[in-house]
């Protein structure tokens, strides 16, 4: 299945593996304004930190001449030869964005998860100013005790990110809007999908809460890495 999109100026066709968007290297590359060796080598420099259906999909064989005649010839063409494919999924793209470490990587990312990867949007909470409840606020809960068991983390530390990206001082005062949203955040994060403007918010909130500017340390700290 493809339809076509505009991403940083290039005109591309939307291609899906199994039902799911992905995108090849060639794809990739003319994204983020680097060259194919580029994301090669930083797979091979970083295998570790792949993870085979997660980050990408590996064709081969009869799965691979089947793929290639469900793509568009300005897809299939250059791949006529290719014995063996590798397609970026979305967290595959947000790996390389962030291994890339250029602004424009991090702003063609953010595009790709609006257009290429099209994302549902979160339906309106119903009554989302009022106080939040207990079982509003108990996936924050788990994910605050995942977050500190799987990274070894004090409690007070992954509790203040959370209240931060809400802008809150603590669980209790969010309203059932500002859970949503912040759960929203969680999911990115525990993806490895949290981008600039997520940490912009945290770094924004520290400010309307506490009158200063946190100090560099301090938001590297609730970087929780």
């Amino acid at each position: 299945m493809t339809n076509v999109v505009v991403i940083a100026g290039i005109q591309s066709a939307r291609i899906t593996y199994k039902g799911r968007p992905v995108c090849t290297t060639q794809q990739l590359a003319q994204f983020y304004s680097c060259t194919e060796k580029n994301i090669g080598d930083n797979y091979a420099n970083n295998r570790n930190r792949f993870e085979e259906g997660k980050h990408f999909v590996k064709l081969e064989g009869d799965a691979l001449n089947l793929f290639k005649q469900g793509i568009p010839d300005e897809i299939g063409d250059p791949l006529k030869f290719t014995a063996r494919l590798m397609l970026w999924t979305e967290l595959g793209t947000a790996r390389h964005a962030k291994m890339l470490t250029t602004d424009k990587a991090w702003d063609v990312y953010e595009e790709m998860e609006e257009t290429y990867f099209q994302r549902k949007e979160r339906q309106p909470v119903v009554d989302g100013k009022d106080r939040s409840s207990v079982l509003d606020r108990l996936p924050l809960y788990l994910f605050t005790a995942e977050t500190v068991v799987r990274r070894r983390l004090p409690f007070s530390k992954v509790y203040s990110l959370v209240n931060l990206f809400a802008g809150s001082g603590n669980f209790k005062n969010m309203t059932r809007e500002q859970v949503a949203d912040v759960l929203d955040f969680c999911d990115r994060y525990a993806l490895g999908q949290d981008t600039r403007n997520d940490w912009q918010r945290i770094t924004d909130n520290y400010t309307k809460l506490h009158g200063t500017p946190p100090q560099q340390d301090f938001i590297q700290m609730l970087l929780l890495s």
